[in-house]
């Protein structure tokens, strides 16, 4: 069993050390800390040699009585850690931040504190959805230990994604193959986690998979869909795969050829659907498009604001700066612009694009 701690000045919120754990062999049990003198708290963690560790972002509101008062907030107590495990590289170990909503928003603030944590949830999420949360921190867990275990590996890189040799090539994109020069696993998974699973590009969540596939998500036989592509190998099982289902790009451009003897892309989403019914004998449903309403529409990608399918020339580009070029860049469509849903996700359109925004904001597209 994999151990961890989580460290909160509220002996109240020792609930989310629960939480957070999972029951078995194979399971993460937590342990609750309350925060002390600094550099003792840090000798005692890595002493402890844990495999995970979660911090509330204000560990300095709530101070232990006859004691000497800590000071620091979590970023100082993660740097500590980091700073060892980059010099220790087999005792590495994820690093979250598990805070209320109004500390998380002061933690997004402080910019030195970014490259810190894996993952950051807020209380309320894993209160709302623990089965989810404890999957997903499961899973970070997992995949650290599958990168220390697989460290001294030649392209280690190749190991971590699960991939072939031959098809490495595919996506051995030079950002990936210098996932080998990085100098501890947190690196490695944060380039990872950022770069890879959190962005459309080499691989696809489940929303973009449908939209590519011109397939309604709430429509029959989507299960059995999914079955499918797992049995041929699309979905991605690397590291961090059990928290965050993903899909390999070049796979499924591969499986739609083998499948239907063509590029989907070329097809409407009704067209799409058709093939798919008959080769695989499934009753899926083709999907809508968010602006035109029908059924008939050349699908790219689901938007990122309301995560329908739309084409790409009913949607305008996100300002979304891309450090590689491997990633694809955010798309908003024209109902989510129509209805201003986009600034509510956090989203902006790309200034290059501000004369068609315009003319659908005057109702005039």
């Amino acid at each position: 069993m994999f151990t961890g701690i989580f460290i909160d000045d509220r002996e109240a919120d020792q609930v989310f050390a629960s939480h957070m754990s999972t029951a078995g062999k194979t399971g993460l049990q937590i342990e609750f800390k309350k925060p002390k003198d600094l550099i003792l708290l840090t000798k005692e963690i890595l002493a402890s040699k844990p495999n995970f560790i979660a911090l509330d972002y204000r560990l300095d509101e709530e101070q232990e009585p006859n004691t000497q008062p800590n000071d620091y907030k979590a970023a100082p107590l993660a740097q500590l850690l980091r700073d060892y495990t980059s010099e220790n590289a087999y005792q590495d170990f994820p690093i979250i931040l598990v805070s209320h909503e109004d500390k998380i928003k002061g933690f997004l603030n402080d910019v030195t504190a970014h490259n810190l944590f894996d993952r950051r949830f807020t209380k309320k999420e894993i209160t709302d959805n623990p089965e989810e949360h404890r999957k997903k921190i499961l899973s970070l867990v997992k995949g650290y230990d599958r990168m220390i275990k697989n460290w001294n590996k030649s392209e280690r890189w190749i190991t971590f994604l699960a991939l072939t040799k031959p098809e490495s090539e595919q996506v051995g994109y030079q950002p990936i193959r210098e996932l080998d020069k990085l100098k501890a696993p947190h690196q490695v998974a944060q380039n990872i986690l950022r770069y890879v699973i959190d962005r459309q590009g080499i691989l696809l969540d489940t929303d973009n998979l449908l939209a590519q596939l011109g397939v309604e998500k709430d429509g029959k036989d989507v299960k059995p869909l999914f079955a499918r592509l797992k049995k041929d190998k699309v979905i991605y099982s690397g590291v961090f795969s059990e928290g965050w289902t993903r899909w390999w790009q070049h796979r499924l451009w591969d499986w739609e050829k083998k499948v239907c003897g063509e590029p989907l892309g070329n097809l409407t989403a009704r067209e799409r659907v058709e093939c798919l019914n008959e080769k695989l004998q499934l009753q899926l449903s083709p999907a809508i498009s968010s602006w035109k309403k029908s059924r008939d529409a050349l699908l790219a990608y689901a938007c990122d604001s309301c995560h329908q399918p739309t084409e790409d020339q009913y949607s305008v580009a996100a300002y979304d700066p891309l450090p590689y070029t491997y990633i694809r860049g955010k798309r908003i469509c024209w109902k989510c612009i129509e209805t201003d849903e986009f600034t509510e996700q956090g989203l902006e359109y790309d200034k290059d694009e501000e004369f068609i925004v315009d003319m659908i904001e005057k109702g005039e597209m």
